[in-house]
């Protein structure tokens, strides 16, 4: 729908942890998509899928990867890069990390409940606020 207030949704962005994993100019997470410029590459109507059902599109360089270790617990991050010899990935702290995969016991590419779904979280109108808001994010 039509009426979203950026302002609000803004509000909404910072209270819901958004930026725990996503950037926005200088501030929050580089582990997920970075948001700076999104109004420019995404339409209303995507990012208000993107919010209510963010497994429907994971693009290639959001995946993630789950990596077991033989020796620790799992590691998951966003997937830098991978071949035959070792995956590299982002962790959550956003530290840079290479894995030799036949120093684990294997990985495993992510594309789903990379993001909480907002469904039935958010009210309807507090969907077209964040909307507004991300639609408002444009490049310089």
């Amino acid at each position: 729908g039509q009426g979203g207030d950026p302002a609000k949704g803004k509000a909404l962005v910072n209270a819901n942890g958004c930026l725990g994993c996503h950037r926005i100019g200088d501030t929050g997470s580089r582990v997920g998509p970075n948001l700076t410029d999104i109004g420019d590459r995404r339409t209303p109507d995507r990012l208000q899928t993107s919010i209510l059902q963010p497994d429907n599109e994971v693009l290639p360089e959001n995946r993630f990867v789950s990596v077991s270790l033989k020796d620790g617990p799992t590691v998951r991050g966003r997937l830098l890069n991978h071949d035959g010899i070792s995956v590299q990935l982002m962790d959550s702290k956003e530290q840079l990390r290479t894995f030799i995969i036949k120093d684990t016991k294997g990985y495993t590419i992510l594309t789903k409940e990379l993001m909480p779904s907002f469904e039935g979280k958010l009210t309807a109108q507090q969907v077209s606020d964040i909307v507004a808001y991300l639609a408002s994010l444009k490049g310089s």
